[in-house]
């Protein structure tokens, strides 16, 4: 559990801080206290999930723990494409793809 949860938070992080990108083109003084609430919340996520990655550590090997961290990048791919509309050419589904059957290749589920 602790390993998806520093999943979720990494991939969170990862987002906030395209928020925090995209509010520099507001105005002056708005744009700069959301950007740095934004980039304040992000090194929370970070923060949190530097701490559960020490409890996974703890309770599994890393050579077991550490491909499933790969999963932060479909995550944020999703959520780029959901939230923030971007395209997400083919290529890198099928990236995302070879990733997953990497990961239960690695993790004995397939």
């Amino acid at each position: 559990m602790a390993l998806f949860f520093s999943i979720i938070l990494t991939s969170s992080a990862q987002i906030l801080q395209k928020f925090a990108a995209n509010s520099a083109t507001e105005s002056a003084t708005s744009g700069k206290q959301s950007q740095g609430l934004l980039v304040l919340l992000s090194l929370a996520c970070l923060g949190l999930a530097l701490l559960l990655w020490l409890v996974v550590l703890s309770a599994m090997p890393v050579s077991r723990a550490y491909p499933m961290l790969s999963l932060s990048y479909i995550i944020v791919m999703v959520l780029a494409r959901w939230i923030f509309k971007e395209h997400i050419p083919w290529q890198r589904w099928f990236g995302a793809a070879l990733i997953m059957l990497g990961i239960s290749c690695l993790m004995g589920i397939g």
